[in-house]
């Protein structure tokens, strides 16, 4: 009875699976003819904007939804039942593999191709991808909570098969795109200095996601076939940490040195990069190893326990150099457009001062500038962290804190502030649709970062406060909702950007 349970599950999610095939390929050929006519298809594949709606999606319910439901409970000390942990940890991922990680291989399957020099090997894969990831992130961020719940025979059983299920359709997914990423990447014309120089943050990247996903899918089997629902505790956090570091930071820096200059008119790159993302992956080893070893019960685990802190510092050290060699920041630098000779032509009127742009995508820097403070924020206070604990003092940073400070400010906003500069320019379009309406998401996006993360970072001076504790939780509670309407206002705008054309673009 229930082998013919699982089987009916099985197929019952292939069927969902086929469908979402079906129709992600109707989608694909629709953006491919509403963008390129016959004649001008070039020898490169069109943006999926999929992805992009895969990653809004997965963000506007399983991911920010979650969250503000999960933030208002516990920020304003209302009952909950024992579910809300299998929820959390739903959210959690749902918000790295589905709001962050579609978003991440929709651009890059885009943008790597174009730096490399060679089209992309097996177009019609990322159809697949897309179907596979999107199938098993929802099934999943649905079936873990209820399993929590304990919900009576048949339905529990069920419930086991479709978690088991969706982590054998999520890594089959991450490993397709791997396929077709280091595919494509390894026919690369080798007169790509610009591809060369962040080679090492994208082996870095390549590598965190295979060792992700297979690490979550292993903890939802167990989780779907063990005693209990839930995923261990240690080994889940040391899973999100293992995203952060191996492919968040490093996609975000390679993107970073890469598109920056031409978009917000910075100092040309001439400083070795390469160096930087070795330092890099030397700081991610010397943290990781030790974590590891102690999760797996190593008998040398408590000789390396000392390692973990000095990587902390290598790593927040080369964090900050980064950011100070990039220039984002103070702009102490000279442009890269500083020697150019020429001015724009009179049927052009003068951009933005210190940017390239009319303001056609809106004030999108904002959310640049913020989020490149937040990872300043997170770095300083990781070195500071990693040297109070190798000199054996008490530091006051909560892991938590620090890990929201790069998921919830840095890459929350970073994306938030890349989709409306970049995507209307995928779609060939030469402006967001409204804006104005990128102000009120950079607004949202900020108010949300710091009611969530504020909150954690100042918890012990806040607590000290008369009235400190109500504030904080009060701002804890409201930041999940202020960052589902940072994620709400970004997707009516690229909606309607996707939907008008160049001339219908205005602002509302």
């Amino acid at each position: 009875m229930f082998r013919d349970r699982g089987c009916e599950f099985l197929r019952t999610g292939l069927i969902i699976g086929c469908a979402i095939v079906t129709n992600s390929n109707r989608l694909f050929s629709q953006l491919e003819e509403t963008t390129l006519s016959e004649s001008q298809k070039p020898a490169h594949t069109p943006f999926h904007f999929g992805f992009v709606l895969a990653s809004l999606a997965v963000a506007l319910t399983v991911g920010f939804g979650y969250a503000a439901v999960l933030a208002v409970l516990i920020g304003f000390q209302w009952p909950m039942g024992n579910w809300w942990v299998a929820m959390l940890q739903a959210h959690g991922h749902a918000q790295l593999l589905g709001w962050i990680g579609l978003f991440i291989i929709g651009v890059s399957l885009y943008f790597l191709p174009r730096l490399a020099g060679t089209p992309l090997r097996h177009p019609r894969l990322p159809a697949w991808i897309l179907s596979l990831l999107g199938t098993g992130i929802f099934l999943r961020a649905v079936s873990q909570p209820l399993l929590a719940a304990g919900l009576e025979e048949p339905i529990h059983t069920g419930l086991r098969w479709t978690l088991g299920f969706s982590a054998c359709l999520e890594t089959a997914g991450v490993f397709c795109y791997l396929f077709l990423l280091v595919g494509t990447l390894r026919g690369a014309a080798p007169d790509r200095p610009a591809l060369q120089t962040v080679r090492i943050f994208l082996a870095i990247a390549v590598a965190g996601w295979g060792l992700y996903s297979l690490l979550a899918a292993t903890l939802a089997l167990q989780a779907g076939f063990g005693d209990n629902p839930l995923l261990h505790i240690a080994w889940n956090r040391f899973g999100i940490e293992l995203f952060t570091g191996f492919v968040i930071l490093p996609t975000a820096m390679a993107f970073s040195v890469r598109t920056f200059p031409l978009y917000l008119r910075l100092p040309a790159v001439r400083w070795p990069v390469a160096r930087y993302g070795q330092v890099y992956l030397l700081a991610l080893i010397v943290i990781h190893v030790p974590v590891l070893a102690q999760l797996t019960g190593m008998p040398f685990a408590s000789s390396l326990a000392h390692l973990s802190p000095i990587g902390k510092i290598l790593r927040g050290g080369i964090l900050l150099l980064f950011i100070w060699k990039l220039d984002i920041l103070f702009r102490w630098y000279p442009p890269w457009t500083v020697h150019r000779i020429g001015e724009p032509g009179p049927d052009r009127r003068p951009t933005r001062p210190g940017l390239p742009d009319y303001g056609e995508f809106g004030r999108f820097e904002l959310l640049l500038y913020a989020a490149f403070v937040f990872l300043a924020l997170a770095a300083a206070a990781e070195l500071l962290d990693g040297a109070l604990v190798l000199f054996r003092m008490a530091s006051p940073f909560d892991p938590d804190a620090l890990r929201h400070t790069h998921l919830a400010g840095f890459i929350t906003l970073l994306l938030l502030g890349m989709a409306p500069r970049m995507v209307p320019g995928f779609l060939h379009k030469r402006r967001v649709a409204f804006p104005g309406l990128v102000v009120a998401t950079f607004a949202f996006a900020t108010a949300a970062a710091l009611c969530r993360i504020a909150p954690l970072l100042l918890a012990e001076i806040l607590h000290r406060v008369p009235g400190g504790l109500t504030v904080s939780m009060t701002a804890f509670g409201i930041s999940g909702v202020l960052g589902w309407l940072a994620a709400a206002v970004l997707a009516y705008n690229l909606l309607q950007t996707w939907r008008n054309s160049t001339a219908d673009t205005r602002e509302p």
